[in-house]
């Protein structure tokens, strides 16, 4: 039987907010042209015992596990290029974060690639739907008395969560 995993994301200048400094996974920003987005080392201490997904929103293929694939950030013609350069950077499994209205264009994006069951489509859908046949969806967002601080994911592939527990304390950003 397989369960569900918990990950939260957030902007740099929002991790001071986050109260559970022991979810399952965290992510955070490693490059973009808001320098305040992106996370510090210190901050990703902050969560020691905990997956860290290290989100890269331009498309360096030098950079992260995750690939944001949305408008302003990453597009899914650099996808091939990225997952064919980290997959042999990298032990952590690789993530592409996209939202439903470029989801084919990503899956036909990562087909081009020497995938090979190492790389997982993260959907972002906010509204609380879950898409069960990707690695994690996105279903909605972290809020206080200031507004949304992080998204909250589900992740529900028994794989991905196997994976990403084999490389907890063994990442380095």
């Amino acid at each position: 039987m397989t369960t569900s995993q918990i990950a939260y994301d957030a902007t740099g200048d929002n991790v001071h907010r986050m109260v559970d400094r022991n979810p399952f996974a965290v992510g955070g920003y490693m490059n973009g042209a808001v320098t305040r987005y992106i996370w510090t080392p210190a901050q990703w201490q902050e969560f020691p015992a905990t997956y860290h997904i290290h989100i890269n929103v331009t498309g360096d293929p030098g950079v992260g596990n995750c690939l944001d694939v949305e408008t302003g950030d990453a597009t899914p013609a650099l996808v091939p290029g990225w997952i064919n350069t980290r997959l042999g950077e990298t032990a952590d499994p690789l993530l592409v974060y996209c939202n439903r209205s470029n989801l084919a264009d990503v899956i036909k994006a990562r087909a081009q690639t020497k995938w090979h069951g190492k790389v997982w489509i993260w959907i972002a859908t906010l509204d609380g739907t879950m898409i069960t046949d990707r690695g994690m969806t996105q279903v909605g967002q972290l809020r206080d008395g200031a507004g949304a601080y992080a998204d909250v994911s589900v992740i529900k592939s028994g794989a991905l969560i196997k994976a990403m527990a084999a490389r907890v304390g063994k990442q380095h950003p």
